[in-house]
């Protein structure tokens, strides 16, 4: 059930939409702003939970200005998210930064298929930011996650032969696994088999097909939503096990 706050995001949201179908520019950067602030609001009162409504209309909203081929509000679009993503960085927000992630995964792998390479190039380096971010902050399934997208856009953009994305794309990846080894996080194996972990699973259950990754085995379909559950769960356990562990080792 939304919250009022996430009501709000969601209803601005379906007016930027509705802006975009009737190719009023202005009224869809209106709200993008509207969008933003609102978001940096439910930051700032440490709102995660309501963040997410505001998360799922950027997401719709840039997905829906490339389809119109709609480069300006797409790309503004994905500036708001890098905005607020990075701002959620600073309070270690690790399920918002999932739904950052996943958003930025769909707005650049649509930016990367239509060829709008400045939007795509901007979701590289926002979710470069937010997977070096987890791994500072020891966020397992963000810094995963993170990882996967990055590899998707890259494969979306050798399909398209825009070279300089897939570059950008598969070397924003390698830092981010380099810098997590460095870290003595998650090792370059596990990262790597991720995708195929991912592809392995969703197979067996007909009903998460939409997450099933670009280039894996099984029928992929390159449109992630934002609807499913697992994933956060995954986030909300790996976080307990750290605040365990790190509890443990206090009192000792």
């Amino acid at each position: 059930m939304f919250s009022l706050n996430q009501q709000k995001a969601i209803e601005l949201g379906q007016t930027g939409e509705k802006a975009i179908r009737q190719q009023n520019d202005y009224d869809a950067l209106q709200v993008v702003e509207y969008l933003r602030e609102f978001g940096e609001e439910l930051l700032g009162a440490n709102l995660e939970t309501d963040l997410k409504g505001v998360i799922i209309s950027l997401r719709n909203i840039g997905n829906k200005a490339i389809q119109k081929k709609i480069e300006n509000v797409a790309s503004v679009d994905v500036e708001a998210l890098k905005t607020l993503a990075e701002l959620t960085l600073g309070k270690k927000f690790s399920i918002a930064l999932l739904s950052f992630s996943k958003a930025l995964q769909e707005v650049g792998k649509g930016a990367a298929q239509f060829q709008m390479l400045d939007t795509a190039k901007s979701a590289v380096d926002t979710l470069e930011v937010i997977g070096s971010g987890a791994v500072t902050n020891r966020m397992e399934v963000v810094t995963l996650w993170t990882a996967l997208a990055l590899e998707e856009i890259d494969y979306i953009a050798s399909r398209q032969q825009l070279e300089d994305l897939s570059k950008a794309a598969k070397d924003a990846r390698e830092r981010i696994i380099k810098y997590s080894e460095a870290e003595g996080f998650i090792p370059r194996e596990q990262i790597e088999k991720y995708p195929q972990l991912i592809a392995h699973s969703v197979s067996e259950f007909a009903e998460l097909q939409n997450i099933q990754p670009v280039g894996y085995a099984g029928r992929p379909n390159e449109e992630f939503t934002e609807e499913e559950e697992f994933l956060e769960k995954e986030v909300i356990e790996s976080e307990e096990v750290k605040y365990e562990n790190e509890t443990s080792e206090k009192e000792k």
